[in-house]
């Protein structure tokens, strides 16, 4: 099966930069593709588009990805059609500008770690940060209300009421302090300063971050998934805008190739003049020549070929079209 991915030239040429796709998770297989693309780029242009859409992944591989966009052009731009989360937040602070279409979302700066004892499961990084935060709350809290309680009602004074409330408090809290492992605690607060490190020196070849963003970013946010729309992003990064006459065809691809190509770790990476180029190739012999037009604008044949097949060969098709090395 044969997939056509419907982008005109003319849909190319409002945007006046190159147009490159990233869509599926952050990695150094995912670095190693885009590295691949740009430098096989031609750099007649100044800007580039890069429509990104991810669930995270590996915030080394993001730094490095938007290093090697700012590297290879003076000005990156990042279309926000669907999620882009948690490195893929940390990719876009490395873009001058943010197009951001009604369905984007980013998410908290917030690195996956391994959860112990278990197989392919992670944790966010800042759990054991909340729950040190919250614990610290209650402490406070829990002393507040046993010194009150004791002073007032026992008529002792303040100082052996404190003397009181802080053995009361501390016996309430130390059995649950006790089971935070150091070690755990440790990689926790790592995994939170690489974030903030790579997120600061993004920022300083970019400036796109409003003040105090990058904090709020790291720290600020109660989850991994917590939604961060358009309209909460304008308020963390200095140049947010809706998609415009230039980019709206490009949008509105993006949309419509999410359902109809699945998402996967191994990320397909393509620059869209390529497609253009293997869109004029002839079909090869045996090819399904039969082809419909679905909602997304994705041509695919379908003559013969069950449901299943029908996403394996878009997804298979897509990388050859793409960079899938």
């Amino acid at each position: 099966m044969r997939i056509k991915m419907m982008i005109t030239k003319e849909v190319l040429d409002k945007y006046e930069g190159d147009v490159v796709l990233y869509y599926g998770g952050i990695n150094r297989e995912g670095y190693k593709k885009i590295s691949n693309v740009l430098e096989s780029i031609p750099h007649e242009k100044i800007k580039i588009c890069l429509v990104l859409v991810t669930y995270g992944g590996d915030p080394d591989a993001a730094y490095r990805i938007a290093r090697a966009l700012n590297h290879h052009f003076e000005k990156v731009e990042i279309l926000i059609p669907d999620a882009c989360k948690s490195a893929g937040t940390l990719v876009c602070i490395g873009a001058h500008k943010l197009i951001f279409g009604d369905r984007g979302e980013l998410g908290p700066l917030d690195i996956q770690l391994s959860k112990p004892d278990e197989i392919f499961e992670n944790m966010s990084g800042l759990n054991i940060i909340q729950a040190i935060n919250a614990l610290e709350n209650q402490i406070l809290v829990s002393f507040r209300n046993y010194l009150m309680d004791i002073r007032g009602g026992s008529g002792l004074t303040t100082k052996l009421a404190a003397d009181i409330a802080t053995k009361l408090a501390d016996g309430f809290i130390a059995p649950i302090a006790a089971k935070i492992d150091p070690v755990t605690l440790g990689e926790h607060q790592r995994a939170v300063q690489i974030a903030f490190d790579y997120g600061r020196r993004l920022n300083k070849v970019t400036n796109s971050l409003a003040s105090d963003s990058l904090i709020r970013l790291v720290s600020g946010y109660p989850s991994h998934g917590f939604v961060i729309d358009r309209k909460e992003a304008s308020t963390l990064f200095k140049s947010v805008e809706k998609p415009d006459a230039t980019t709206i065809e490009l949008y509105k691809w993006a949309l419509g190739l999410l359902p109809n190509v699945p998402y996967s770790e191994n990320p397909i990476v393509c620059n869209f003049l390529e497609i253009l180029e293997k869109e004029a190739e002839p079909i090869a012999e045996g090819a399904n020549e039969t082809e419909t037009i679905n909602e997304s604008g994705i041509k695919t044949g379908s003559e013969g070929i069950d449901e299943s097949s029908k996403y394996e060969g878009k997804s298979d098709k897509q990388n050859d079209s793409c960079s899938s090395q």
